[in-house]
């Protein structure tokens, strides 16, 4: 198949310009979207030496092999051509080249050109997907492990809990201490350390700072992320926790205790879906959800665990890599399992759709809305009329970032909307509502900001944004 002159022109436009070498952590989606569309493979040819960054362009889409060379001589030299950096462009041209060997029926050369890219940036999506696609992922290579001759200690309080210290259901709503209990919460990451960059990088001092705020703007829950990599050593099997990270957590907790807010803490955030795939290899990770359920069940703090971030999305769509009927195997498996080792906590599984096919399973039917807010109302009866348990509003929000040019919006239109969704919810007598998220985010050094670090009710400097004041907080 051969490419185009347009198609080629606008295929080297969008990785010169969009590529990056490695994303931030805080990034879920690929950087650039690279096409699998390809020119023929011609012979190798011998480049000249010393070359230069006019040959990548002279190359590109007219020689593989030659512009792999080009770009390994100019990596080598330490040379550099425009802003974006040269390990990218090999990483897109592996890519590429593979896509066009796997067209001509070569799927074993393919293969190795996909394994080429994996090994320069292991987070890009393109190469993992062909490679999963394929078959032909590389198995992952567990660390040393600490020694497991001595049981792991039981992390669970020896004294049982008060139970009424504790949220609970009754009918289609919740309770707490025999009182109504209606959820006002936020979703939450620090300001300065979002997503992935959480264990790292936040500050147990500025997160004090920022739920004092949470509590006295009178919200009385928050939604965590536990992403299980940084909190557990050696393999998924092997739940020998790094006590480092889980100190992150514990303050986290401990710090909510002391506010009186109550916690939904989301487990199985950022799962390994390619090499042990949490729906079809589930057992693996079982004992480290045992160990963290066990580790906090006493806590009366927290008010459910939330199964995953959205599981419907690893089913729905396109492409998608998983069955409805494996997601939900895997439902029914982890929530019997935690309310074995836990049986105090509520749990429930936010679903980005409709989440009533969740019921079979949890205590709280929750689901996300990122649509415009008038097209909430028709959602929530759907939902209530299907299904009987408490029902959730678990994320909602929109962005403040009027600069964003596919979606200008502004802090007056974004109180607007968040106004809109609460208000709907509150009408219809749900177990509440969590918005995404309290605070605005700072980007990754030398990284831009986009409207994703844009949906806070509190700018980065913690100044209130006008959302505030039009919340049914009282």
């Amino acid at each position: 198949m051969v490419m185009t002159k347009a198609l080629l022109l606008f295929l080297s436009i969008l990785l010169f310009s969009a590529c990056a070498p490695f994303a931030p952590a805080e990034q879920v989606r690929p950087v650039v979207n690279i096409s699998r569309q390809a020119t023929a493979i011609p012979t190798p040819t011998t480049q000249i030496i010393p070359v230069t960054c006019i040959d990548i362009e002279a190359n590109w889409g007219k020689d593989w092999p030659a512009l792999l060379n080009v770009l390994k001589q100019l990596i080598e030299a330490d040379q550099s051509c425009g802003p974006e950096p040269l390990l990218s462009k090999k990483y897109a041209a592996h890519y590429i080249y593979g896509v066009a060997l796997e067209e001509q029926g070569q799927p074993e050369q393919a293969i190795a050109q996909y394994q080429a890219a994996l090994s320069i940036d292991p987070r890009r999506q393109e190469a993992l997907n062909a490679l999963f696609r394929l078959d032909a992922l590389p198995k992952p290579t567990p660390p040393n492990c600490l020694s497991l001759s001595d049981p792991l200690p039981d992390p669970a309080p020896a004294e049982a809990p008060d139970p009424s210290l504790f949220v609970t259901v009754q009918g289609d709503q919740l309770q707490l201490a025999g009182q109504p209990f209606k959820v006002k919460g936020l979703n939450y990451y620090p300001r300065h350390a979002p997503w992935a960059r959480f264990f790292d990088e936040a500050e147990p001092a500025k997160m004090a700072q920022e739920l004092d705020l949470i509590q006295q703007a009178g919200f009385n829950t928050i939604r965590v992320f536990l992403w299980y990599k940084p909190l557990f050593t050696c393999r998924p099997e092997d739940a020998i926790p790094n006590e480092t990270t889980f100190a992150l957590v514990d303050t986290l907790v401990q710090l909510a205790r002391e506010r009186n807010l109550k916690l939904i803490m989301t487990l199985n955030d950022l799962p390994d879906l390619m090499f042990r795939p949490l729906y079809t290899d589930f057992a693996h990770y079982d004992a480290q959800t045992i160990y963290l359920v066990r580790r906090y069940r006493n806590e009366p703090a927290i008010l459910a665990w939330d199964m995953r971030n959205a599981s419907d999305a690893d089913y729905s769509g396109d492409g998608a890599p998983f069955s409805q009927a494996e997601v939900l195997q895997w439902l029914e498996h982890v929530t019997g399992l935690i309310r074995e080792h836990d049986p105090y906590h509520l749990l429930t599984a936010s679903w980005d759709g409709d989440p009533t096919v969740t019921e079979p399973y949890v205590d709280i039917v929750s689901f996300q809305h990122w649509a415009e807010a008038d097209t909430l109302q028709a959602r929530l009866q759907d939902y209530k009329a299907k299904n009987s348990k408490p029902l959730l509003l678990e994320a909602a929000g929109f962005h403040s970032w009027a600069e964003a040019p596919d979606d200008p919006q502004d802090e007056q239109k974004q109180a607007g909307k968040l106004a809109q969704v609460t208000h709907l919810v509150e009408a219809e007598d749900m177990a509440g509502w969590v918005l995404w998220t309290a605070f605005d985010f700072v980007p990754s050094p030398g990284w831009p900001p986009t409207s994703d670090h844009f949906f806070g009710l509190w700018r980065v400097d913690l100044t209130p944004k006008p959302a505030l004041e039009q919340l049914p907080l009282n």
